[in-house]
């Protein structure tokens, strides 16, 4: 299962970048447009799959297929995807429904070892055939710490001139987590587990959607980019407001997991008796918990689950919008998506400000102590109760737009496209200066493999400009 690189990818930059400066202003326009080629390593289902499963990838699905989606104008994509799904047995049609052309669909369920193993010998033969063609990557991005993506990083970081690795860091719950020496070495004895610690430093940059991740990769000398998510603006609702009277009708829809904060809002509404009601639309193992044990209070009420757009939907039926994440380990390393998702509602939204949620929402957004939980959002529930509905909307349309403004996918994908451009250049000065084995590997030179030289990319605001830092979001 061993994958090698057929062609050195720093000589090509050099390449690349020299070539720009002789050619003609129509040459170099053309040779502009030859884009750079990316491999992305995620989770994405293809088109028509995601409505067809809406628990199981609810927010990240959509998430990935739109920042894939965001950079295609300046990078030739090829996509691969990794679910429980069998993408090649599902009946056809599929339901219509957004999603990634991927090149390659890989499976991860029981048995696991059987199907992980399975799954890493179809993308390590994929990846062989890609070269063969010509499809040579300049750059590999990797969705988080997946077994099946970790063991095919782990053939590919031990090659001399592999495509330089870059981390899409989604969620994480072990790393930089302290562990015993006895649970290390358990951990290590399980097949197809490494600690993210061990993964992490495999990798030349880093992608976040979580602002408190930059100091952990920064003091590694790791470049690093805060990118936590984007707006869609075809997604907006704008629908009319409610009744002005009547209990405030509180919301909340995400994922059931202890990391979301829902079983202590739960909590709140069962021990505290207010004027207001709370809806309820979430998924995942913990649903049918979390509905059996609180499902029969009359100010509750269960929902769904939804597929994203759904979710949207049930959102504007609320006047608050609820983000009830708590601080504990696992959420320093990523990002309450459904942020997002709640500001296209245009309802007004109550939030931690874990993660950088705070720098997001700005001061559109209310807000609670996630250091003294109960309390502060127990406060800000009466506090909210006692707000005109007037108020209520104008703080929603106020971060609507500010979303719209600052967050759409078209100008993250910009943000982003920028950061790997600079990401490129600077890897190809900085490491060049250390390389010693500048040839191609002999067993692949002799099959004949083409070098295949491509062309950079450009920008009207190119990596010179850092312009992915359009805004200090630090």
């Amino acid at each position: 299962m061993a994958v090698s690189s057929p062609y050195n990818w720093r000589k090509k930059r050099r390449f690349q970048y020299s070539r720009l400066a002789e050619l003609e202003p129509a040459d170099n326009f053309y040779f502009i447009m030859q884009l750079s080629r990316l491999l992305y390593l995620g989770n994405a289902f293809p088109p028509g799959v995601s409505a067809l499963f809406p628990e199981l990838q609810p927010a990240g699905h959509l998430i990935e297929t739109s920042l894939i989606n965001a950079v295609r104008p300046w990078f030739d994509v090829r996509s691969v995807g990794l679910s429980s799904v069998d993408i090649g047995r599902l009946p056809q049609p599929l339901a219509p429904s957004p999603g990634l052309p991927n090149a390659l669909n890989l499976l991860d369920r029981p048995p696991a070892l059987w199907n992980r193993w399975q799954s890493v010998r179809r993308l390590c033969r994929a990846y062989r055939r890609w070269l063969s063609e010509g499809w040579c990557p300049e750059l590999i991005v990797v969705c988080n710490f997946s077994p099946v993506y970790n063991a095919f990083i782990r053939q590919l970081a031990r090659q001399k001139n592999h495509p330089p690795l870059v981390l899409y860091l989604a969620d994480s719950t072990l790393l930089d987590v302290p562990l015993s020496p006895l649970k290390r070495w358990r951990y290590r004895l399980k097949p197809f587990k490494w600690l993210d610690d061990e993964m992490a430093g495999l990798y030349d940059g880093c992608i976040a959607v979580s602002a408190e991740t930059e100091t952990r990769f920064r003091s590694a000398g790791i470049p690093w980019l805060w990118l936590p998510n984007g707006i869609d603006p075809s997604r907006v609702r704008n629908h009319p407001p409610g009744p002005e009277s009547g209990p405030t009708v509180f919301g909340y829809f995400g994922h059931a997991g202890d990391h979301t904060g829902i079983h202590h809002l739960l909590r709140l509404f069962a021990a505290t008796a207010r004027p207001s009601r709370l809806k309820v639309c979430c998924f995942g193992k913990a649903r049918t918990q979390l509905a059996s044990q609180f499902g029969h209070l009359p100010n509750v009420s269960f929902h769904g689950p939804f597929d994203p757009e759904g979710c949207v939907e049930f959102g504007t039926s609320c006047d608050v919008l609820i983000n009830p994440r708590p601080r504990m380990p696992g959420n320093r390393n990523n990002f309450p998506s459904k942020v997002f998702e709640y500001g296209l509602t245009g309802r007004a939204v109550l939030s931690s400000s874990l993660s950088g949620a705070d720098k997001i929402l700005g001061p559109h957004a209310y807000y609670f102590n996630a250091d003294q939980y109960n309390a502060s959002l127990g406060q800000m529930l009466d506090t909210l109760v006692n707000t005109p509905r007037a108020e209520l909307r104008r703080r929603g349309q106020a971060l609507q737009n500010h979303l719209l403004a600052e967050f759409q996918w078209e100008s993250q994908g910009r943000r982003l496209t920028s950061f790997l451009q600079d990401f490129l250049t600077q890897t190809q000065v900085g490491k060049s200066q250390h390389s010693v084995h500048e040839g191609v590997p002999d067993s692949l030179a002799a099959s004949g493999v083409a070098l295949g030289l491509g062309a950079g990319v450009d920008l009207a605001s190119s990596s010179a400009s850092s312009s992915y830092n359009l805004r200090d979001l630090r």
